[in-house]
């Protein structure tokens, strides 16, 4: 409950309003991105370090709010673990990556890069074991689909298998 009201309160402070609809968490996502996560790509130090932390606090508050939208909420949660990333928690976003597959699995975009990005950033990490079953995976669900730039990243992945 105490949660819900904090979530209340800084979503008062950050849109101007209340939480009511969907489209507040739409907005929350956008705004996020926007003014957040963008930004935090051109600073450096403190300010780099809010950014991000602001970003993070705005994607965990449009996955609260998303509701049944699926497409934002694996949007939400593949922008937090980018975030995580980004932050030096590697284990953390990739994990968070690992769920877009598991909590949303018809957003088939979503869960390519979240894939992409937790094999990627595993593999130059030097955790190439690691990163092996996210490319598996990469390949043997998107080398057949319908998209041409998915089977591309799909016929990629199995080089790296």
């Amino acid at each position: 409950m105490r949660r819900a009201r904090l979530a209340t309160l800084f979503l008062t402070l950050f849109l101007g309003c209340a939480p009511a609809s969907h489209e507040t968490a739409r907005q929350l996502f956008d705004r996020t991105l926007r003014e957040y996560h963008l930004p935090s790509a051109e600073a450096s130090g403190p300010q780099r370090e809010k950014l991000l932390a602001q970003s993070a606090t705005g994607y965990e508050l449009a996955l609260q709010l998303g509701g049944n939208d699926r497409p934002l909420c694996a949007a939400a949660l593949r922008s937090l673990a980018n975030v995580r990333a980004e932050q030096g928690r590697l284990d953390e976003a990739v994990k968070l990556w690992s769920q877009v597959g598991e909590r949303y699995p018809t957003c088939d975009w979503e869960i390519l890069q979240s894939w992409k990005s937790a094999a990627d950033l595993l593999w130059d990490a030097g955790r190439q074991s690691d990163a092996a079953p996210f490319y598996r995976q990469i390949f043997e669900r998107f080398r057949s689909a319908p998209s041409p730039i998915m089977r591309t990243v799909a016929r990629a992945a199995s080089r790296r298998v």
